[in-house]
C-alpha cells in the first residue's frame, strides 16, 4: 500500500524543515541541497523548483515576519511576559526563535548579513514601532538582546544545569524586560 501523497505545501514544510534542521547544526558552507533533499525525502531539483537556489532556501528560513508576528502581538502592557516565556520555552533548534541558526549561519558572511538584517527590519524595528516614547529603536534593540541572552543561556548554556523552572524564570526576567519596554528609567 502506497503512502498518501502530500501537498505542495506538505512537501514545502518537509523542505523547509530539513534546511532548518541542516543549518541548525552545520555551518552553512558544509550544507549541499542533496542533503536537504535526503533528509526531506525529495529531490534536490524538486528544491530547486520550490525554492530556487539554497540562498533562497536560507533566505526562506532567516524572514522572521512569523516568528515577530507570534511574540509581538497582543496587549504590550504584558509584552515583556510573552517574550520571556517564548524566548524560555523549550523549541527544536530549528525553529523559529531558536538560536542555533543565528549561530551556526554566521560563519557565511552573505548569509550571515542576510540574517542580520532581516533580524534588524523584522524583529527589533517590528517591536520597535510598537514601543512609545524616547529611544524606541535603543529600547527594542536591548529587551531583544536580553531575552536572546536569556533564551541562549537556559537552551544551551544551562540546559541541564539551570536553576528554576520556566514560570520562575518568568517571574523575576520578565518585569525587567517590561521595564524597558515601557521605557521607564532603572
Amino acid at each position: 500500500m502506497s503512502s498518501p501523497k502530500r501537498t505542495a505545501d506538505e512537501t514545502r514544510a518537509l523542505i523547509v524543515d530539513s534546511a532548518g534542521k541542516a543549518f541548525a547544526t552545520r555551518p552553512y558552507r558544509e550544507i549541499t541541497l542533496k542533503d536537504i533533499a535526503d533528509d526531506a525525502g525529495v529531490s534536490a531539483p524538486l528544491i530547486i523548483k520550490y525554492f530556487g537556489s539554497k540562498e533562497q532556501l536560507f533566505d526562506e528560513l532567516v524572514d522572521f515576519r512569523a516568528a515577530a508576528a507570534m511574540v509581538f502581538d497582543g496587549p504590550l502592557e504584558d509584552l515583556g511576559e510573552r517574550m520571556v516565556t517564548l524566548f524560555t520555552r523549550s523549541l527544536e533548534s530549528h525553529k523559529p526563535l531558536s538560536m542555533n541558526i543565528l549561530i551556526m549561519s554566521g560563519a557565511s558572511e552573505e548569509r550571515g548579513a542576510k540574517l542580520r538584517e532581516n533580524y534588524s527590519h523584522q524583529m527589533i524595528d517590528g517591536l520597535a514601532q510598537r514601543l512609545d516614547g524616547p529611544d524606541v529603536r535603543l529600547r527594542a534593540e536591548l529587551a531583544l538582546s536580553m531575552v536572546m541572552g536569556l533564551a541562549m543561556m537556559r537552551r544551551r548554556m544551562m540546559l541541564n544545569q539551570g536553576a528554576g523552572s520556566q514560570q520562575d524564570v518568568v517571574a523575576h526576567y520578565a518585569p525587567l524586560v517590561q521595564r524597558l519596554l515601557d521605557g521607564e528609567a532603572t
